[in-house]
């Protein structure tokens, strides 16, 4: 079986958005013009392997840039080319590698144009790939389910909400570099002490907004109810600014309950900052335990603490007919944090504490990140390679997405837009 191509949709920007929609690809990118392609191959977002699709609304708006120009090119260049026979028919001239269709095209029928071959369930009929000019109709849709990520802890302290923040931004900006803007949201469960909207600079709306409302919150007006960070399009369920304001009766694990289908219908990832989590923390034991797909446990290099989370973790995996939290261990990953050369509690010691855990990653000890944290200002953190490289293999490992697969950071490239995100300044 081949490898999916990353797929640039020229001239119908529906069909880049439900071929998106199957998770089928690494990354779809859309195009509607000429200009518009050329920009996106400047960019440098769309690595090999690529393949290209050219239907009749694309607009060529660039002279020399005709659709005949730009399909023999590539296909000229070894990549994949599919064209509509829209334009074979109004006598266009197509390179013999450029493959022309004009007939409705089941999804099995796609891939294997782009050299995928797929074998369907027996007795299953070709999945049909959803709208556009040249493709049978989209059957119904299926409900997109975003995949739910918890960092959580039963001790505070230990860089849970840092943690959270740095890995939904950036997943959130990786996302928008392959063509998946707006997919992550980030979601504060701990309304007593709401902090992430400070590390991300946001204030508004909040979770109060959305009490004053009514609470709705649908797959299409999400976007609209929550706040943003238009640098990485990462959008953000923040908790009350003031701890006044959050009364358990009204912000509770149920509301966010409630919310939790709509957010993972409009996004990809739904990352959750909890409070501490003791065992009988109801945030914790009817919201994370029973809805996360993935929980992430940050831990430190402290023999003590690391005791308590061995029994932690025993408890919220002892099945719940024995008054344990039922989690299946195999939604668990470990992170070390803030580990030290001088501490006599390195990784392999971490992992003797607490064998048979999966760990995603080391988090060295940093004096500025530290003191960033603690003063709840992430400004403060610079994205150094190392950094960066852990929150990459984490992300590979909690989110289950291929597209972090194969990421691969650049700490000069990103330097300075993380800084602007998080500081607003250069």
């Amino acid at each position: 079986m081949g490898t999916a191509p990353n797929l640039v949709v020229a001239g119908e920007p529906g069909v880049a958005r439900k071929l998106r929609e199957t998770g089928r690809f690494p990354a779809v990118f859309d195009a509607a013009s000429a200009a518009e392609l050329r920009a996106l191959s400047r960019s440098g977002k769309v690595n090999p392997p690529a393949a290209f699709m050219f239907a009749p609304g694309f607009v060529e708006d660039v002279p020399g840039a005709e659709v005949a120009v730009l399909a023999n090119g590539l296909a000229g260049n070894g990549f994949t080319v599919l064209v509509h026979g829209f334009f074979a028919e109004r006598g266009d001239v197509l390179d013999p590698r450029v493959r022309v269709t004009g007939h409705r095209l089941s999804l099995s029928e796609l891939l294997a144009t782009f050299g995928i071959s797929e074998s369907p369930a027996p007795g299953a009929s070709p999945e049909p790939v959803p709208g556009g000019p040249w493709v049978t109709p989209a059957p119904a849709p299926v409900a997109r389910r975003g995949r739910v990520i918890a960092v959580a802890s039963a001790k505070g302290g230990v860089g849970k909400t840092s943690t959270t923040v740095s890995l939904a931004v950036h997943a959130a900006e990786h996302l928008q570099e392959v063509g998946r803007a707006g997919s992550v949201v980030l979601v504060d469960t701990n309304f007593q002490q709401a902090d992430v909207g400070r590390h991300l600079n946001v204030a508004s709306p909040t979770v109060l907004d959305l009490l004053q409302d009514g609470e709705t919150l649908t797959e299409r007006t999400a976007r609209d109810r929550l706040a943003r960070v238009p640098e990485i399009d990462l959008y953000a369920l923040l908790g009350p600014p003031d701890p006044v304001d959050a009364d358990p009766a009204l912000i509770n694990a149920a509301l966010y309950r409630r919310l939790l289908p709509a957010l993972r219908a409009a996004f990809d990832l739904v990352f959750v900052d909890t409070p501490v989590a003791e065992l009988h923390h109801t945030t914790f034991t009817e919201l994370i335990l029973p809805e996360a797909d993935a929980i992430l446990v940050p831990v430190e290099p402290d023999r003590v603490t690391l005791e308590g989370a061995r029994s932690w973790l025993r408890a919220i995996t002892t099945p719940q007919h024995s008054r344990g939290g039922g989690v299946d261990p195999q939604k668990l990953s470990l992170i070390l944090n803030r580990a030290r050369a001088d501490v006599d509690c390195g990784p392999e010691d971490v992992m003797d504490l607490l064998p048979g855990w999966r760990f995603a990653g080391v988090v060295p000890d940093d004096r500025e990140r530290m003191q960033a944290v603690s003063n709840r200002r992430l400004g403060g953190l610079h994205a150094d390679p190392e950094l960066e490289a852990t929150l990459f293999d984490v992300l590979r490992v909690v989110t289950a997405d291929p597209v972090f697969e194969t990421a691969t950071p650049s700490a000069n490239a990103r330097h300075g837009r993380w800084r602007r995100l998080l500081t607003g300044s250069e």
